[in-house]
């Protein structure tokens, strides 16, 4: 091999965005960078080199360009969307489209291509703000101080407490947990020091970690002993067939890092679930026969055993996590066969899996890979946004599913009729509502935060009168989150919240001025002024005293391109098929 080939390998020519981010480039049109973050791929050259450049290449187009202008002309490819997203029913193999095809369910690649208007050297990264409340701060780097045995870390009173807490919390959303199993469980690893497996103490590791992150503002030390004890634990299961109770115990791992935890540790977890429920046989065992079909219209039997029951909400709450956890961060889903098709668990008394699990078609729907079109994503968001929930962590996962599905939507520039605008504000206030109620009741459910900075997004996005005016709610709720959980997660979500919104206003300013300035060139030659009301105008409400309550500095914002950020594909009521 010659020295040429083993040395490391650079293009000769950088972007300028490259240069600016001091990033390796490799030196195509557009580059993987800009790709990536969906910049504007330019190459500033000097007269000689960009005429070098061209003869390389063979090039006679103009140096800039954009992912949109890579993809092929007149061979049955369909024209790109704006902001760089290829439509779902693209036939492009391209690699590269596929990435930013995965990233179209995205909320973070949403803010992304938003705050990317403002100033791309500022937010060169995607960033994921309020994913949780955490993104991992809660469990810092911990050493334990006790072997991961659980017996030594709780005594018997304080494992029943937290148990208590976890099926008042997290059970009615997501449960799969059998109680009196259980309970019978701990009755005998304190009393009679029984152990079968290290999957048995992994799984009541779990559920007192969930206890204490309810039940504490602030982690203590007990908390991060039973995260530590479970992963040890844990990992020594991988190397055999799981079982229930192991399947059960990383399940109960994945909801602590999605709560908790930060997005690739979460993610990977989630992937580990679904490889075992495959490994386990699960999805065979909790697939419906035709008796079953034949017992019940919807697939589900009238009677089913206890641990198949729990097994299929097993199933069906990983595939949940996983399949949202995969679209937040723009990866690829773990798909199991007939996971799509598993009829919806049996309801118990306080419980609402159901209102999760239910939800499932309509998300599964949005995998890029399936190819919806505009007219079922738009039938899918009709759907869910006539669904009633019952909890408000169910109800933020209403609210989640139908943003994203507006914001595909948005990619594939349908717009949107006035009574749907309305029914997705009418779903936005009740997520706020259910935000507060989380708020309250000191239960950090993971869309606590992250939806009402969704909703301020997408509230500017809208850009109507009736949008804008719960605006104030969206904001006060980020607030008083980011007061009582009080993370870096939470600060930046607060503050990038305000910045967009005060560019909004700045951008109104400026329409304002601008029309202000006509008015001057054509003066009121006829001195005609509009009559005054008997009671005289009414006052102007004061819509900005309220964001003196915020102490963040934005002063920063100033430098920003506003008119950059008021693009015409910034708001939803300026597409081309009309307003909205």
């Amino acid at each position: 091999m010659t020295p040429a080939a083993t040395g490391r390998k650079r293009s000769k020519l950088a972007c300028q965005t490259c240069r600016d981010l001091k990033r390796r480039c490799d030196g195509e049109k557009p580059c993987g960078t800009c790709v990536r973050f969906e910049y504007d791929c330019v190459f500033q050259l000097g007269k000689k080199r960009a005429v070098r450049k061209l003869r390389n290449h063979g090039n006679t187009s103009s140096m800039r360009s954009s992912p949109t202008e890579t993809a092929p002309s007149g061979s049955g490819a369909q024209n790109s969307l704006p902001n760089g997203i290829v439509p779902a029913s693209s036939s492009d193999g391209n690699p590269q489209n596929q990435a930013r095809s995965l990233e179209v369910n995205s909320g973070s690649a949403f803010v992304r291509r938003l705050v990317l208007r403002l100033d791309p050297k500022r937010n060169p990264r995607m960033q994921t703000f309020a994913w949780n409340a955490f993104l991992g701060s809660r469990a810092a780097k911990h050493t334990p101080s006790l072997r991961p045995i659980i017996t030594l870390l709780l005594t018997q009173k304080h494992m029943q407490d937290l148990t208590a807490k976890y099926f008042q919390q997290v059970d009615p959303t997501y449960g799969f947990i059998d109680r009196s199993g259980l309970a019978q469980r701990i009755q005998l690893r304190w009393t009679r020091h029984v152990i079968q497996q290290e999957e048995d103490d992994a799984l009541l590791c779990g559920i007192a970690a969930l206890g204490c992150l309810f039940s504490n503002i602030e982690p203590d030390t007990v908390e991060r002993d039973l995260i530590e004890a479970a992963r040890a634990l844990l990992e020594q299961t991988t190397s055999k067939q799981p079982s229930t109770t192991c399947v059960a115990a990383w399940l109960l791992r994945v909801t602590y890092l999605r709560l908790a935890g930060t997005y690739y540790e979460a993610w990977m977890a989630s992937c580990v679930v679904m490889h075992m429920i495959e490994a386990a046989g699960f999805i065979t065992m909790v697939a419906p026969t035709s008796e079953d079909k034949d017992l019940h219209p919807s697939g589900s039997p009238t009677h089913r055993d206890t641990n198949v029951e729990n097994v299929q909400r097993m199933v069906l709450v990983a595939q949940h996590l996983n399949t949202w956890m995969s679209f937040d961060m723009g990866l690829t889903r773990v798909a199991l066969t007939s996971i799509s098709t598993m009829a919806t668990p049996m309801s118990r008394p306080g419980d609402f899996t159901c209102e999760i699990t239910e939800l499932l078609p309509f998300t599964v729907e949005l995998d890029p890979e399936r190819r919806p079109t505009a007219k079922e994503l738009e039938s899918a968001l009709h759907n869910v946004l006539k669904r009633v929930h019952s909890i408000p962590p169910t109800i933020l996962a209403q609210c989640n599913l139908a943003l994203c599905l507006c914001r595909r939507l948005r990619s594939m520039d349908v717009a949107l009729t006035e009574p749907v605008l309305q029914q997705i504000l009418s779903l936005t206030t009740n997520g706020i509502r259910a935000a507060r109620s989380i708020l309250e009741a000191r239960a950090p459910w993971h869309h606590m935060a992250y939806i009402p900075f969704q909703i301020v997004c997408v509230l500017l996005a809208i850009d109507t009168a009736s949008s804008i005016s719960q605006l104030r709610d969206a904001m006060q709720c980020l607030q008083a989150i980011s007061s009582v959980y009080n993370t870096p997660a939470t600060r930046d979500a607060l503050k990038t919240a305000r910045s967009l919104v005060l560019l909004h206003q700045r951008g109104k300013e400026m329409f304002s001025l601008a029309l202000n300035d006509i008015l001057k060139l054509c003066p009121n030659n006829n001195n005609y002024t509009e009559p005054p009301t008997a009671e005289g105008p009414p006052p102007l409400p004061d819509s900005t005293s309220w964001f003196d309550e915020l102490s963040y500095d934005f002063s920063d914002v100033q430098h920003l391109d506003i008119e950059q950020f008021l693009g015409p594909e910034f708001f939803w009521n300026a597409g081309s098929n009309g307003v909205l």
